[in-house]
């Protein structure tokens, strides 16, 4: 779904948070105020009776005769959106997560309806007109309403308002079409049912808790493996090469024959919006309301970085090769992407002594996320308490009210949503489903939702995470409490940061989960109660940078295909795309006849033309995390600097203000080169 009215503007960006308005506060069953599970006649209704509401206020802004202010019509203007936003929370929200099918197709509708009312009404020239005028009569009074006046005018104007009659109209009827391609590749994917079923042989090394959790026996010894993110480790244990190939073809050609069409479709639709507005591409287009400001920016910044990386990361791949030479005995043995992961693996348990499943038994769910809970609780200054009696949309969804820990004041609720079934989104990430927004109501509190796929628990123990999987969730938290912890007064300035900039505090906070005493206080084994062993932490710090450059450098090869996607014209062949530049910018090459494009939910979600953003933004992330590194990992004045140089103000201010009051200087970029042993680019 595009993003509503402020969509230029707004930072509700990240994957698909800006599709998370949800349902009625007077059905209201939990302590949120908000009906989590609508069925699908109140979903409709709803999300019908709220639309109509918010042209209702719309058309009186337009039709008033008074005079063109700040409180005429910007004020108004952003009530009628954050009201429809509130409004139909549960009704949209329900698209990802209901656990019926007929919920969530209610429920995509509904977000197809309301996405189709803020096109149309963004493109008014009309409303266009009236906030300029708002604009130059000088009456918005603080810095929260300057900021908010400028957002709104940019996004209208983005948003094809200013075209002439003809222009507009295709502008609005080709952005319906590319929000429903964009709808249907997502639910394509949580829609997705791939299994594959591998045999006794090729199952083998796969730890027996981890095909418990989400894969069937079959007969012989054989299982028949869901194939998502949950059982993505399949590749890593799986001792058998024709395992993990069967399973990595099967993963790499999910929703292929529906997604990929409705790839192009999009990419070609996005090129001619750009045309209409006055850009050569999309790209350009995207690029002019970020940081960045140009596909040619991006670009340099990504090719500095690859030419640097690229040599090490051929190196690491040389190391995982020479491994299955020794394992194969075979001087030719090729490394396949198939065997990256595994490989990784066995360096690590061999070289570095780093064994994956042994460390999974120190990360038992429940306490991981009562550790990261109470490190959050002392960085940031709020407490957690988990809500007995909370009304969630599915069983098994853990609910907690977020207080101030000095005053007591509740800040808002977060919601955990952690495993996997059927028809849910398909990956993990952070929803900001209710954003602040001051009100006259004390009781309407910021909401988010972290929804993922961890493995299921296994027979007779507890559900385990790996490493990677806490450092995950210690960066959606960090997007989480961004979500609760804003407090600029108007949703467009407190729900996100600039998108090439929203992923940086959640990277940031990644780096903890590999500080000694951080890894200390959030394992426990499940069976002894004891955490990680010094040495153990010891050799897993060492191992960290393993295959670091390989990873980065597949992170700018995505950046890469997606820039090639959004400048290359209408007509993209997007799997031959891939291919070319998989082999140029990376050392392990994409597989013909997989379609890895089919499951890059990223562009058509939000980053479309925006990928890069994770690679810049992690520049801002290194830097910021310096300060930590200075004052103390847990030292809650650096915690409280950060909550309200960073966290609170959100989009109020650009990010390089926000940083530089954060650190007390302008960003630096050498931290983040320093990681690869590289020298940041001379300016």
């Amino acid at each position: 779904m595009r993003q509503p009215l402020f969509a230029a503007a707004s930072a509700l960006a990240f994957l698909v948070a800006g599709a998370a308005p949800l349902s009625s506060a007077a059905a209201a069953t939990g302590p949120d105020g908000v009906d989590w599970a609508p069925t699908p006649h109140e979903i409709t209704a709803n999300c019908a009776a709220r639309i109509a509401a918010a042209d209702a206020a719309v058309k009186a802004i337009l039709a008033a005769r008074a005079a063109r202010t700040f409180a005429t019509v910007v004020l108004p203007l952003e009530n009628a959106s954050a009201d429809l936003s509130d409004a139909t929370t549960a009704d949209t929200f329900a698209a990802f997560v209901a656990t019926e099918k007929p919920a969530r197709d209610a429920a995509n509708d509904c977000q197809t309806k309301i996405s189709a009312w803020y096109t149309a009404t963004d493109a008014d020239p009309n409303l266009e007109q009236a906030v300029a005028a708002a604009s130059k009569s000088g009456t918005d009074a603080s810095v929260y309403d300057k900021k908010l006046t400028s957002l709104w005018l940019t996004a209208l104007v983005r948003a094809g308002a200013g075209l002439p009659a003809a222009k507009r109209a295709e502008f609005v009827k080709l952005s319906n079409q590319l929000d429903d391609l964009e709808t249907k590749f997502g639910s394509n994917l949580a829609e997705d049912h791939t299994t594959v079923t591998l045999t006794k042989a090729q199952v083998a090394g796969i730890p027996a808790g981890l095909l418990a959790g989400d894969s069937k026996p079959g007969p012989n010894g054989s299982y028949v493996v869901s194939v998502n993110e949950s059982t993505g480790d399949v590749l890593q244990y799986a001792t058998n090469e024709s395992g993990r190939k069967a399973y990595y073809l099967a993963y790499d050609n999910i929703a292929a024959a529906k997604n990929v069409p409705l790839l192009e479709g999009a990419i070609a639709i996005r090129d001619r919006l750009a045309h209409l507005m006055g850009y050569p591409n999309w790209a350009a287009y995207v690029l002019a309301d970020r940081m960045a400001g140009s596909p040619a920016r991006v670009e340099s910044f990504l090719n500095s970085l690859d030419a640097k990386i690229l040599p090490k990361a051929r190196e690491q791949i040389a190391v995982l090769r020479r491994l299955k030479v020794a394992q194969t005995h075979d001087p030719k043995a090729v490394l396949h992407p198939w065997d990256v992961g595994h490989f990784d693996y066995v360096l690590n348990k061999t070289k570095y002594a780093v064994d994956a499943d042994a460390i999974r038994q120190y990360f038992p769910v429940q306490h991981t996320i009562d550790s990261v809970l109470n490190i959050y609780h002392t960085l940031l200054g709020v407490n957690f308490t988990q809500v007995a009696d909370g009304s969630a949309w599915a069983p098994g969804v853990l609910e907690y009210s977020v207080t101030d820990s000095k005053s007591g004041k509740t800040l808002g609720y977060t919601y955990f949503d952690l495993f996997p079934r059927p028809g849910k989104y398909n990956h993990f990430a952070n929803f900001g489903v209710l954003p602040y927004r001051k009100t006259a109501d004390p009781t309407r509190v910021p909401v988010a939702a972290i929804v993922g796929n961890w493995p299921k628990p296994g027979t007779g123990q507890p559900a385990l995470l790996s490493h990677e999987d806490v450092v995950t969730f210690f960066h959606e938290f960090g997007h989480d409490m961004a979500a609760i912890l804003g407090t600029a007064p108007y949703e467009t300035l407190s729900s996100g940061f600039r998108e090439d900039f929203v992923e940086a505090p959640s990277q940031m906070l990644e780096n903890f989960v590999w500080q000694p005493s951080i890894l200390k206080q959030i394992s426990s084994n499940w069976q002894t109660g004891k955490p990680l062993p010094d040495a153990t932490i010891a050799k897993m710090i060492a191992a960290k940078y393993v295959d670091y450059a390989y990873s980065t450098t597949r992170q700018i090869m995505l950046a890469d295909i997606d820039m090639a996607y959004h400048t290359s014209g209408p007509k993209v062949d997007t799997t031959a795309v891939w291919l070319k530049l998989s082999r140029k910018a990376s050392p392990v090459s994409m597989v013909v006849g997989t379609h890895p494009q089919a499951t890059f939910g990223h562009l058509m979600g939000g980053y479309d033309a925006g990928y890069y953003g994770y690679l810049w933004s992690k520049v801002y992330a290194q830097d910021m995390f310096s300060a930590f590194l200075r004052g103390g990992l847990e030292n809650p004045a650096v915690g409280q600097r950060y909550r309200t140089a960073i966290l609170e103000p959100a989009r109020t201010y650009e990010p390089d203000a926000e940083v530089a009051r954060f650190l007390g200087r302008p960003m630096s970029p050498d931290a983040f080169y320093a990681e690869f042993g590289i020298a940041a680019p001379k300016k």
